[in-house]
């Protein structure tokens, strides 16, 4: 039965590989007669739009705004209504709920100003939005949200980033069709390098033996030279850009290309059962010394600086930790769910990294209680408390192999990020500074403007070190009139603050100078300055 059943996979896999060498084949006709169609045209402008509103619209320093809110939803727009005039929009509930996360978090662009936030949604909204026009076009077979759907749309978004994007290329260069016009494309290219090769040597040889020839040789070099690189670097940039968002979007109107899905169940289980192990011994003593000198407070010699020191270092080490063993878990009871042995191991190092999860919140909460709150610190609150749902999962999934966990997890990571996004970060970090100020201040830590360290506390209210408009509602709130007046007249100093130039030695000098910004970058958070 068994050498049955594999026959019948190997047959299945054989002819879905058949079936997509036989689509790719159609395809590769289909765009051999007719490379660019209307449609195409129209995701080929509108993809180079934005990718050249963004390198040549787009201040890096600053961070992308409602620029990248308005590309993102007229491009998801376009590639929807032209895939449903084709009737091949198919009607998703899971897709619609991926649609509206996409929409909502590239919408923060255009609300907030938080800059740490906008570089880490950048990586989430492509996985959202890629998912979304997977679905709702019916290239993913298994559902967004599941395991297999997150590695199907994962493979599928590699695989569009460069599936269309010669056709560009192809409808100026292709003016004869069949091998005998790409081989003439092929001689072409190849005729073209060797030629500048050529030149290139011709040219050096030929100013070594004539002054007035290496004179404008050397002419028209200065000349080149005066063209702007900032300018070129865009140029390429956008060309790259362009033709990467026009291939992703494009290859919705292709026919899906075959992903294998992850089915093949687990060979190696001693090697699984072997590592838990080991976890969870290692485990068992770290947690036995987190509840005997962490939460239980004893102080021991070995403590470096205290157990004040001890208790408030460590967390990010034990967030990491507790995420790499999550990746380990979960492969273990998808692969080996028949395994009781690996079961039983898998839900043992699960909830010793509770207690690894539960120490790195009681050292964060800590950390908060004397520093204060930061963008990366309530990231990293927050990620405590997925890790914590997965592992509670994981625990459930032990002991219940055949429950489906994934897509509630996916879709509750996701929709908590998105409201995190929507809390005004900047808002709530600099309230929290602000407060602690305040109770130092009643507590006679900071009588005047002349005490140690009392620049450095002004210039850590926006503890981010960034400017941001948000600040200024929270600034305002100091009780102290020169306090409040020095924190405001920071703020001022800073929105006026450009990256500075680098010197020859590569330190950056102190040159500010106004920015006014651009329309790309700007955000509603900017009304709210004074």
């Amino acid at each position: 039965m068994k050498n049955k059943a594999e026959h019948t996979v190997s047959e299945t896999d054989a002819a879905e590989k058949k079936s997509g060498a036989s689509t790719a084949a159609s395809e590769a006709v289909s765009l051999e007669k007719k490379p660019i169609t209307r449609d195409i045209s129209i995701l080929l402008v509108l993809s180079f739009l934005a990718a050249a509103w963004f390198w040549f619209g787009h201040d890096i320093d600053h961070g992308a705004g409602i620029g990248l809110t308005i590309s993102h939803w007229v491009l998801t727009a376009a590639v929807l209504i032209l895939v449903k005039a084709r009737k091949g929009l198919k009607s998703s509930r899971e897709g619609f709920f991926m649609l509206g996360l996409s929409l909502l978090l590239s919408a923060v662009y255009g609300v907030y100003d938080n800059h740490v936030m906008k570089w880490l949604n950048l990586p989430v909204l492509l996985l959202i939005s890629a998912q979304t026009l997977f679905t709702l076009t019916g290239h993913n077979r298994f559902s967004p949200l599941s395991g297999q759907g997150l590695w199907e749309g994962f493979r599928r978004y590699l695989d569009s980033l460069f599936r269309c994007w010669a056709l560009p290329v192809r409808v100026l260069v292709l003016r004869e069709r069949g091998k005998e016009g790409q081989q003439k494309i092929k001689q072409a290219i190849i005729g073209l390098i060797i030629a500048a090769f050529a030149a290139v040597l011709a040219l050096d040889i030929l100013s070594s033996a004539d002054e007035m020839f290496a004179g404008m040789l050397n002419s028209a070099a200065r000349q080149i030279g005066q063209i702007d690189g900032a300018f070129m670097i865009r140029l390429v940039l956008t060309i790259l850009l362009g033709l990467l968002l026009f291939s992703h979007r494009a290859s919705m109107f292709q026919s899906p290309a075959a992903v294998s899905p992850v089915n093949v169940p687990g060979k190696n289980h001693i090697i699984f059962r072997m590592v838990l192990a080991a976890l969870s011994a290692v485990y068992s003593v770290f947690s036995y010394v987190q509840i005997r000198y962490l939460f239980a407070g004893e102080e021991s010699v070995q403590m470096s600086g205290g157990y004040a020191a001890y208790a408030r270092s460590g967390f990010f080490q034990l967030v990491l930790v507790a995420l790499l063993t999550l990746c380990l878990i979960m492969p273990a009871l998808i692969l080996y769910k028949k395994d009781k042995s690996v079961r039983i191991l898998s839900a043992v190092v699960a909830m010793l990294t509770v207690i690894i999860d539960i120490s790195a919140f009681f050292r964060m909460y800590l950390y908060i209680g004397t520093y204060g709150l930061t963008t990366l610190r309530i990231v990293t609150l927050w990620g405590i408390g997925m890790i914590l749902l997965v592992l509670t999962a994981s625990i459930a999934k032990s002991a219940i192999p055949e429950l489906k966990v994934c897509s509630a997890l996916t879709a509750i990571a996701l929709s908590t990020w998105i409201g995190l996004n929507f809390a005004n970060i900047d808002r709530v970090v600099a309230e929290n500074q602000v407060n602690r100020f305040n109770a130092e201040v009643r507590q006679g830590k900071w009588q005047s403007p002349n005490d140690m360290g009392y620049a450095d506390r002004i210039a850590a209210l926006a503890s981010d070190r960034y400017w941001s408009p948000d600040y200024y509602a929270s600034f305002r709130k100091i009780e102290d009139p020169q306090a409040r007046a020095d924190a405001l007249a920071l703020l001022e100093k800073r929105v006026g603050e450009k990256r500075p130039p680098l010197q020859d030695s590569g330190r950056r000098t102190a040159s500010p100078e106004h920015r006014k910004v651009v329309l790309y970058d700007w955000n509603l958070s900017w009304l709210k300055i004074p």
